[in-house]
């Protein structure tokens, strides 16, 4: 279980997270939803690792975990919305750099490992700059995946895709919380995306408010349209 726990964060005098606690346990599909500049991309990023909190902290099975700790004892990854990859390499050349194994470990993990239903093996050869946009996503989660997170936080992972792109995504978000028995953490403003979750929060103002389970649709576009304006 990943927990977090009262984290604050200010820039300057404009507080953006006040005392946000979540918790996240196996199996989970969290979806976070709010305005754009709520916070919700500091928010994943503090939790990742990559941030840092004014105070605050975040455990991984009842360890506190931060900073180095946070990707070796939290088996945390991050998957985010702008694209990481070096464009002048291959697919499998971008994944060489983030793996900690040797190349017949990588083509194994590739055909039957952890990220072999991304179906990365069909194009490995090809370089990032003539991937389409669903690829370029495939790859990004292919490289969070390899360190075999228990929790992968997703900052709108279909942003920009077509339909076909959507939903392969959201079908490995699936398989993901399934069969890997792992969690994910999600920031998106796409419906269908949302409707994977079991799971749904809205930041405004700071703080995490739970979503009913029996919200609608019309529910989340009037929540996001409140928290633009306040």
């Amino acid at each position: 279980m990943i927990e977090v726990k009262n984290i604050c964060k200010k820039y300057k005098k404009h507080t953006v997270l006040d005392n946000v606690s979540l918790e996240i346990h196996s199996g989970d599909c969290i979806g976070i939803i709010g305005a754009n500049g709520s916070g919700k991309t500091t928010l994943v990023s503090i939790i990742s690792g990559i941030n840092s909190a004014d105070s605050g902290e975040i455990l991984s099975d009842g360890t506190v975990i931060s900073g180095a700790k946070r990707k070796t004892l939290g088996h945390i990854s991050y998957v985010p919305q702008e694209n990481p990859l070096i464009e002048e390499l291959s697919a499998f050349d971008n994944l060489r750099l983030w793996y900690k194994g040797g190349k017949k470990e990588l083509k194994k993990e590739l055909t039957s490992g952890s990220i072999s239903s991304l179906d990365i093996d069909s194009y490995k050869h090809k370089t990032v700059a003539k991937l389409s946009g669903g690829m370029k996503k495939r790859l990004n989660i292919a490289i969070a995946l390899l360190d075999h997170p228990k929790l992968l936080i997703m900052d709108e992972p279909s942003a920009a895709l077509d339909l076909a792109g959507k939903y392969q995504i959201r079908e490995y978000m699936k398989e993901f919380t399934r069969t890997n028995n792992g969690s994910i953490l999600v920031v998106s403003h796409d419906l269908t995306e949302l409707a994977v979750c079991n799971r749904l929060y809205c930041l405004k103002n700071g703080q995490l408010h739970p979503v009913p389970d029996t919200y609608k649709d019309e529910d989340i576009m009037e929540m996001l349209r409140a928290t633009s304006k306040g």
